[in-house]
């Protein structure tokens, strides 16, 4: 599944490592909520992608320690999600 594949082999709580089998080396930061308060570190992954849905969404891929896949959801730009840089 492409969640394992993307996965760190280290620092997901659970066994739920990945073996990061392309170099992404996705590690569980979990989120910070509007409010400013932070969540699911060592359990869920959240990155912003490029994709806007209206000028106060984007959408963000979601990685979790208990799932091997990986999913795509539209959500509020007040939230604090990873992101990532490539070039």
């Amino acid at each position: 599944m492409a969640g394992t594949t993307l996965k760190s082999a280290t620092g997901w709580n659970n066994n739920g490592n990945g073996t990061d089998a392309i170099g992404f080396s996705a590690l569980p930061a979990g989120y910070r909520n509007t409010d400013g308060t932070f969540y699911h570190a060592g359990t869920l992954g959240y990155w912003w992608s490029a994709t806007e849905s209206g000028s106060g969404y984007a959408y963000f891929r979601d990685m979790s320690s208990d799932l091997a896949n990986v999913y795509e959801i539209n959500y509020g730009k007040g939230g604090g999600f990873s992101a990532r840089c490539v070039r």
